[in-house]
């Protein structure tokens, strides 16, 4: 009997114990609220552009640089066919576009890890060591022998490379607030549009090495840019910033503290709060969401496009008439006039905040240019033209990429749910890679009918049907919210209720 009662005042007294621990965390939930407001005050006009000057200069240029030479050396694949690597390996069309794919698959299959991991840990280290080895896996690239070789080493690259876009743009969601974070992930997409320009121009310049000391060009693009990679990872890794807590050097005690209550409180406008502990539950509901599935959908449909395009454009102008170097630098031009439409791009998605009509237009824009090489291709009459149509399709490409994970970031609440979606996003995007290695085909050169059409079409029904029909329904769901009186929702439900709700909270609004 005694124990029994024993046993009763231990329960009471852990009840009691947890009403209080309760209490005590609904307070420190209120007053991290009330001092984020009190910050907010003081950081606003031209103090708020200072402190945003600040993050601009220290935390975008590691992420480009990183992300800049990642994707150059994803993208100099075009560039090393043209200078011999598929007759050098003894690989047919077929097994070329194996090749291609190889990475994506790899890339796909661990890409939605990559943000969940990096959130658990270190995106620093993790970045530092992913960006290691992609440099790393390009050296050995350049050095095989033989078909398996490059299957193998296409398959390690794709790993070390899932990391770094969506483990990039997580970082960024930390720094900066839906007000600002679409002007920045496209200023850190310009990295991935100029890279463009850059692998050509490399290209062009390293492979005047070509049969230099018995060695094709293309095994000295791969080896000196794998160096390259390598030596910027080393460097790069006293660099980066990943986490406004530790950066203590250029940011003072008020700067921090406001950093890090905004990333919490003011995404997506919730005032409930979102969670910043990594939770399964959490990351799990991401792919269950109609906000990630669709915006997946529009991915993979432009994915296609724009891979393929990259993969082929040497190519395509090299069936211009041009040797292999000068098909080199020419396909720089169209990634420099990408940069400008990317940087537009994100400046008014900001400034008006329409993040579907950023989608819709270069969409369009895309769709012309497709239309023009499409039709035009092949006929060498009108050599000028397919290569304006290379041009307007790059314009309208790769603003894309920075507007959908605009989207991914603004309507996945929570940091989980953020980072599963955002890593989640790459095995969409990369199995339009996989897609995209398969439409243009080597049999229908000069021309790509089959290449130029799905590209278009995905396009159409991918980005711009399917936006439009977000847009309204996305619109429905902030009408019927925005109809609910605040004071109501917190007599309803608790800040903890409302922090796990996330996106699905009724203070939350989502981007359109």
């Amino acid at each position: 009997m005694a124990e029994l009662k024993d046993l009763e005042r231990t329960a009471s007294i852990d009840k009691t114990d947890f009403a209080i621990a309760k209490t005590a965390d609904t307070d420190i939930h209120s007053l991290e609220y009330q001092e984020y407001l009190t910050l907010s005050e003081h950081f606003t006009g031209k103090t708020l552009d200072r402190l945003h000057r600040k993050i601009d200069w220290h935390v975008l240029p590691p992420l480009m640089v990183i992300y800049m030479m990642t994707y150059v050396d994803r993208s100099n694949v075009g560039n090393a066919k043209l200078f011999g690597a598929q007759s050098d390996l003894g690989m047919n069309a077929t097994d070329w576009n194996i090749g291609l794919s190889l990475l994506f698959i790899s890339f796909a299959l661990f890409a939605p890890f990559s943000a969940a991991i990096a959130n658990k840990y270190s995106p620093r280290i993790y970045l530092t060591v992913v960006f290691f080895g992609c440099g790393a896996s390009i050296i050995a690239a350049g050095c095989v022998a033989n078909k398996a070789g490059w299957y193998a080493l296409r398959l390690v690259l794709g790993l070390f490379e899932a990391g770094v876009p969506g483990v990039s743009f997580y970082v960024l969601a930390i720094w900066y607030t839906p007000g600002v974070y679409a002007s920045r992930s496209s200023w850190f997409y310009l990295a991935a549009t100029v890279s463009g320009a850059i692998s050509g121009l490399l290209a062009y310049g390293i492979g005047q090495l070509d049969h230099h000391w018995g060695y094709r060009g293309w095994r000295w693009i791969y080896v000196l840019e794998g160096f390259i990679s390598v030596m910027l990872a080393i460097i790069l890794a006293f660099f980066l910033q990943t986490n406004p807590e530790r950066a203590k050097k250029w940011l003072d005690e008020k700067e921090r503290r406001f950093i890090m209550l905004r990333s919490k409180f003011e995404y997506g406008s919730d005032k409930g709060g979102n969670s910043s502990i990594f939770d399964v539950k959490a990351y799990a509901s991401a792919f269950k969401s109609p906000h990630f599935s669709i915006i997946a959908f529009g991915h993979l449909s432009f994915a296609t496009g724009i891979y393929a395009f990259q993969f082929t454009l040497p190519t395509i102008i090299a069936n211009m008439g041009y040797k292999a170097a000068a098909a080199q630098g020419l396909s720089a031009p169209p990634y420099i006039a990408a940069v400008f439409s990317v940087w537009i791009c994100g400046y008014f998605s900001d400034k008006y905040k329409q993040r579907t009509v950023m989608v819709m237009i270069p969409s369009a824009v895309a769709i012309i240019g497709l239309i023009m090489c499409w039709t035009t291709a092949g006929h060498h009459n009108l050599v000028a033209v397919t290569y304006t149509g290379c041009m307007i399709a790059c314009i309208g490409f790769y603003p894309l990429t920075p507007m959908y994970f605009t989207f991914y970031a603004l309507n996945n609440a929570g940091a989980s749910k953020r980072a599963a979606a955002l890593g989640g996003s790459m095995f969409f995007g990369q199995a339009g890679g996989v897609l995209g290695s398969n439409i243009y085909l080597a049999s229908q050169a000069p021309k790509y009918p089959v290449g130029f059409g799905i590209s278009a079409g995905l396009l159409t029904f991918g980005n711009l049907i399917v936006p439009a029909l977000y847009y309204l329904w996305v619109g429905r769901i902030n009408a019927s919210r925005a109809a609910m009186p605040e004071e109501e929702i917190r007599a309803k439900y608790t800040p903890e209720e409302l922090e796990a709700m996330g996106d699905r909270s009724p203070l939350y609004f989502y981007a359109r």
